[in-house]
C-alpha cells in the first residue's frame, strides 16, 4: 500500500463578478471537495479583490516596486500553489472576462509547470462546455498542464445548493476523476520542480 501523501496547496480562481452569480456556490463546492481530501484551498474572488482597471500586468512594470502591492501579494500566492482550479461560467460561448482579467495580470512563469483543472457551469443544459474548450488553450498559454477530466455543471442552480452541496451522483463521479488527476500531476510536477527545476 502506498504511503499517504501530504496535502496540496490549491488556488481556486472564481470567474464572475455579476449580480446573482453562481460562482460562489460552485466555488464552495470545489473548496469542500478539495478540503475533504486534506488539501489547503485558497479562493481568489475577483469581486472581493476588486482590482478595478489594472493599467498593466505585473510583469510589464520596468520597476516592479511601482506595481500595486495587491499584485505582488497575489503573485506570491500563485507561485506558492501546487495547482490551480479555474471556475468559469460561459459568456457568449467563451470564458468570462473576470477570469481572464485576474489571471492575465501575472506572468506565465508564476503558473508554470503546475496542473490546472477546469470547472464550468451554466443555467442551461450544456454546463459551459464551450468555455471549457477555450480555457484549455488559455491555461496552456500560462504554461500549466490542464487536466483532461473536467467538472461541467449543467443547470447549476438545480445541481448545487447555495452552500455548495451536490444534488446528483454524476457530478460526484466527475469530481472524483478530476481530483485524482489533479493530485497525481500536482505531486509529480512538484517533485520534478523541486528536484530538477523548470526548463530555462
Amino acid at each position: 500500500m502506498a504511503a499517504a501523501r501530504p496535502g496540496l496547496n490549491i488556488l481556486v480562481f472564481l470567474g464572475s463578478v455579476r449580480e446573482g452569480r453562481m460562482a460562489l456556490r460552485v466555488g464552495r463546492y470545489v473548496q469542500q471537495l478539495l478540503e475533504k481530501r486534506q488539501h489547503k484551498v485558497t479562493i481568489l474572488d475577483p469581486k472581493e479583490l476588486n482590482l478595478g482597471e489594472v493599467e498593466q500586468p505585473l510583469h510589464f512594470y520596468k520597476d516592479p516596486s511601482l506595481a500595486p502591492v495587491i499584485l505582488h501579494q497575489i503573485n506570491k500566492q500563485i507561485q506558492e500553489a501546487d495547482g490551480f482550479v479555474v471556475v468559469s461560467a460561459e459568456y457568449n460561448s467563451g470564458m468570462t472576462p473576470a477570469l481572464a482579467s485576474i489571471m492575465d495580470n501575472f506572468p506565465p512563469v508564476s503558473y508554470g509547470y503546475r496542473p490546472s483543472a477546469i470547472v464550468t457551469y451554466s443555467m442551461g443544459q450544456f454546463g459551459g462546455i464551450r468555455a471549457a474548450m477555450q480555457l484549455r488553450q488559455f491555461l496552456s498559454e500560462l504554461t500549466t498542464v490542464h487536466m483532461s477530466s473536467m467538472i461541467v455543471i449543467p443547470k447549476v442552480h438545480e445541481s448545487l445548493s447555495e452552500e455548495g452541496s451536490a444534488t446528483s451522483d454524476s457530478l460526484a463521479r466527475a469530481s472524483e476523476a478530476m481530483c485524482k488527476q489533479l493530485e497525481w500531476y500536482a505531486h509529480a510536477l512538484k517533485t520534478e520542480r523541486n528536484t530538477n527545476g523548470i526548463p530555462k
